[in-house]
């Protein structure tokens, strides 16, 4: 119901933007970034294994695996450019094994 993304392709969770699904496909068809903002602009992007780690976007690695290289690809430049972006507050991968327990405030 929404078009955020790499493909264009989101869901907006609770419809005041505050959740959004947003499609980031390549390692997997049908895998999702969550993106989490409050009113005031700031977010912070859950990018599960769109990346295995901060280094990914940074440093533009994909992982090993992919169901579309080129997607993959596309998808990493997306999660960089809104890592980058001054309103993300923390931007986080499932597998990085630098990130420890922590609170994220918005």
């Amino acid at each position: 119901n929404d078009t955020q993304g790499p493909v264009g392709k989101s869901y907006n969770l609770l419809g005041d933007g505050s959740i959004e699904l947003i499609n980031i496909p390549g390692h997997s068809d049908g895998l999702y970034a969550v993106k989490v903002s409050n009113e005031a602009g700031k977010f912070v992007l859950l990018f599960s294994d769109g990346g295995y780690a901060r280094k990914s976007w940074e440093e533009m690695i994909t992982s090993g695996i992919a169901a579309d290289k080129t997607l993959q690809k596309h998808s990493l430049a997306w999660i960089r450019e809104q890592s980058l972006d001054s309103d993300c507050v923390e931007s986080l991968a499932t597998h990085d094994p630098d990130i420890q327990p922590h609170v994220i405030e918005l």
